[in-house]
This record gives structure tokens, sequence and C-alpha cells, in this order.
């Protein structure tokens, strides 16, 4: 696995255990079939980071969500990827209401931090009882 940072190395096994799951599927789908390594961006944030990302959800801050970065990747493997993910019968409890309406592990976009896939499972597996032994810098 690829870190863009080293905190987030660091902070990865922190995240829920499902979610470090259908990341370590997906990204293996990602080598397996396309032949590359996706890099993880983002982990575990903080409040004062969400908003300096402009963040409108805080799902980072409950160790229940990552970001990997799209740039460089064609836009089918992305998607690829992405429907990959989003159609495994088995992740279907993991799914969480995105604030368009749809079920969903993952999702691709541009909120001004550069193009980076969203990959989150659902509030309810939220770690908050983690959050404070797990240091942010």
């Amino acid at each position: 696995m690829k870190f863009k940072h080293k905190e987030d190395r660091e902070l990865f096994l922190s995240l829920h255990i499902a979610l470090i799951m259908i990341y370590s599927d997906m990204a293996n789908y990602a080598k397996e079939k396309h032949n590359i390594d996706i890099v993880v961006t983002d982990t575990i944030s903080n409040p004062e980071k969400d908003k300096k990302l402009n963040r409108v959800s805080d799902s980072h801050q409950f160790a229940i969500a990552l970001d990997w970065r799209t740039n460089g990747i064609d836009a089918f493997i992305v998607s690829d990827i992405i429907n990959y993910i989003n159609s495994k019968p088995e992740y279907k409890k993991y799914r969480y209401l995105s604030n368009s309406g749809v079920y969903r592990l993952a999702y691709w976009h541009n909120n001004g931090n550069g193009s980076h896939c969203h990959l989150q499972i659902h509030k309810s597996f939220s770690l908050v009882h983690n959050i404070d032994r797990i240091a942010l810098h």
C-alpha cells in the first residue's frame, strides 16, 4: 500500500477494520485488473483540518473514511474501480446514504483539494471511542 503522507501510513491501522478490508479489496482489484497502485492521501482528520479542507462530512473524524488519489489515472479505470467496490453484495451493510440519496461506499470528486476517490463506511460503524487516543499532528 502506498501513502502520500507518513502520518496517514501511521493512522491507517486506526481506521475501522471493515474500511481497511474494503480498501484492501479495492487496492488489490486496481493492481490485479489495471496494474496500478492507488495512493492513500487522507485518513483520520479533526474538525480544524476538515474546516480547512472545506469538507461537508465529518466521516474522516470517526475513522470510517479515507481518500485516495485519482490524478493521473484514466477516468475509465477510476470508474471501474469504484463500480467494482460499490456493487459488491457482501459489502451492502457497510454502504452509507450520500447527500444525493445514493447508498454507496465510494465516489469520485474534486472538492477543490484535487481529484480523489472518497471511500467510506456507514456512520453506525464509527470508532468515536478511539478518536481520543489517536494522535493527530
